[in-house]
């Protein structure tokens, strides 16, 4: 087969196909493999569900499904990381999900999350067999569920029989409402309230480009983000953490308060921009300067970081269109600081990392990635001082946290794809 097409997930997973699926049942369909990316976020972390603004970038890490189409309503999968087995039924969804849930392990109850939200909005889906992989680390900030909620999607298009398409033109749904299914799926699965994100990077990769994303209006655009000379470490700590039962959920709500409390200060003086203000994206750094003394410390913090990050997915925009990415560099530096001092995410070992970034001539910027209390810091970093910086880690990460990291480069890459083989 030529497996140009394929990335080396797919691949991977094409292979273990027959081994794991060796029953010899009637398939109704070609072998075949979908998957999509995971992302690394450059700037705007929390900002999300606050309905604020992203610039995510897709990287060259995906998650990957491989098999054949049913003549049935059965699911069935093998995942290659936990080397388990998992099976549910289209039959029921989405009134069964609920019941089916509870006797899968955790990957695969995003997979049947995904299933069930399409089922509920009416797209008709058809029963596979598939083995699950892929390269994007579990845990680590860069998206691993997301990667792997929209690789389900994209495998129950190329799975529908033509029933079912993805696409900006004349499709079933477009990317965007592909991101929107899978963040749903998110919240039934994990009962982790995330904004949009993850998913919608994952959606929307493009090589060499970066995605400003309004997470209020789902409007986005492609920002250049693929200069010579330069480029992106991800710095895995070995921390890794529940989101769910973390301070996630806690800082969505202790933002929602904060919310609230502005807009009922803001109304007395000025009922008409009250009135605008439905979250913590609507406040302007102006207004917040007048008001936040009179918020609770805590939520003075976590509305001070959002409204100051938000300020800085512009302050990089700008800098990138210009060409000009070293300014990103301090732009990074300071959105860590927020996450650490204000909105209080961050770990030792994120924080140890950041650190010897710092130390090393070259780096550019780094900060803590993705939702914080574990997973990775990302690194902007002149090519020369890559191995500089890899040596750094490996000397002084061990010895002030007791821990291995994990260094990886990726780069801007494309989005979903699937293809026959």
């Amino acid at each position: 087969m030529d497996t140009k097409a394929f990335p080396t997930p797919a691949l991977s997973a094409l292979e273990k196909f027959p081994v794991v699926f060796n029953d010899q049942i009637s398939y109704a369909g070609p072998l075949g493999a979908a998957w999509a990316p995971g992302r690394v976020n450059i700037i705007g972390e929390h900002t999300d569900y606050n309905d604020g603004f992203v610039l995510p970038a897709a990287v060259d890490r995906v998650a990957a499904f491989a098999g054949r189409m049913r003549a049935d309503q059965t699911v069935r999968l093998w995942s290659q990381y936990f080397e388990e087995a998992a099976q549910f039924s289209l039959a029921g969804l989405p009134e069964t999900f609920d019941a089916q849930r509870a006797d899968l392990p955790g990957w695969a109850r995003y997979i049947l999350g995904v299933v069930s939200e399409l089922t509920r909005d009416g797209i008709p889906l058809h029963g596979f067999d598939a083995v699950v992989g892929g390269d994007v680390p579990l845990g680590s900030g860069m998206s691993s569920s997301a990667s792997l909620e929209v690789a389900t999607a994209q495998t129950c298009s190329f799975f529908s029989n033509g029933t079912f398409s993805i696409g900006n033109t004349d499709a079933t749904l477009t990317p965007m409402q592909v991101a929107a299914v899978c963040q749903r799926a998110e919240h039934v699965a994990s009962g982790l309230r995330s904004g949009i994100l993850d998913q919608a990077a994952s959606c929307l990769g493009r090589p060499g480009k970066a995605v400003l994303l309004d997470c209020r209006s789902y409007e986005y655009r492609y920002i250049p983000f693929d200069t010579p000379g330069i480029s992106l470490m991800v710095i895995d700590t070995n921390v890794r953490r529940e989101l769910a039962s973390s301070g996630y959920n806690e800082r969505r709500q202790q933002c929602e308060e904060a919310t609230k409390l502005l807009h009922d200060m803001i109304t007395p003086d000025d009922p008409d921009a009250a009135a605008q203000v439905k979250a913590l994206r609507d406040i302007s750094p102006t207004q917040f300067a007048h008001y936040k003394d009179r918020l609770p410390e805590i939520l003075r913090k976590r509305a001070g970081y959002i409204i100051a990050e938000n300020e800085r997915v512009f302050q990089a925009v700008a800098a990138l269109e210009k060409g000009d990415i070293e300014a990103v560099g301090p732009i990074l530096w300071r959105g860590h600081a927020g996450l650490r001092d204000e909105y209080q995410v961050s770990c030792l070992e994120l924080d140890i990392l950041v650190d010897i970034a710092h130390s090393v001539d070259g780096v550019l910027g780094a900060r803590m990635l993705g939702g914080g209390f574990g997973g990775c810091t990302i690194n902007l970093v002149r090519n020369e001082a890559i191995e500089p910086l890899r040596l750094a880690v490996e000397r002084y990460y061990p010895e002030r946290s007791g821990r291995q990291a994990i260094i990886d480069i990726c780069r801007a890459a494309g989005g979903p794809g699937q293809a026959v083989v």
